[in-house]
């Protein structure tokens, strides 16, 4: 049998119950309080984990905001080369296409654009990114432009010059374009 247990330190059984009656009165209005303010603010415990989550998945596409000394870094590179009347040519690469265009950062314009879905080829291979980029030679000398430089590190990509990133380069230059 189980030992008894010692007097309690209060006079009667009913106070005991009063102090069991009380706790759960005050847990129904703090949980009661906690979700007015929840609905009051607009944000529910689920609506705040899908406004992070959209949060941080723009967050991570762009990586100047991830990452200063980066943005910086790229910032004076694209700086120094428009000083000297270069132009970026940003390359895009997909498993079924690879994109390219010339962009002025001073003016925020695209001058020309150049992509294997829009040759009749197209194609995921070296030989469709070589033809990409004398396409985009071509567009670019009809613009006027003769001098450009090869953005490797751009806002959310970076490729290694290799395999069709390469090709496409060469393209250009093929196309006589000063690299």
């Amino acid at each position: 049998p189980p030992p008894p247990r010692p007097p309690s330190s209060c006079s009667s059984q009913g106070s005991h119950t009063n102090h069991r009656a009380i706790m759960r009165v005050v847990f129904a209005l703090l949980t009661l309080a906690a979700t007015a303010s929840a609905f009051m603010t607009g944000s529910s415990f689920a609506g705040s984990a899908i406004a992070a989550e959209r949060a941080s998945t723009s967050a991570s596409t762009i990586t100047m905001a991830r990452n200063p000394l980066k943005a910086m870094k790229i910032r004076t590179r694209r700086l120094t080369m428009n000083e000297k009347d270069k132009l970026r040519i940003s390359v895009f690469r997909s498993n079924n296409h690879i994109y390219a265009q010339v962009i002025n950062d001073l003016e925020g314009t695209t001058l020309a654009s150049a992509s294997s879905r829009s040759l009749e080829a197209g194609g995921s291979n070296k030989a469709a990114a070589f033809e990409v980029g004398k396409a985009l030679a071509e567009a670019a000398k009809a613009k006027g432009v003769t001098n450009l430089y090869f953005d490797r590190e751009s806002a959310s990509h970076k490729y290694m010059y290799h395999g069709r990133v390469a090709s496409l380069i060469d393209g250009v230059r093929e196309g006589g374009i000063e690299l």
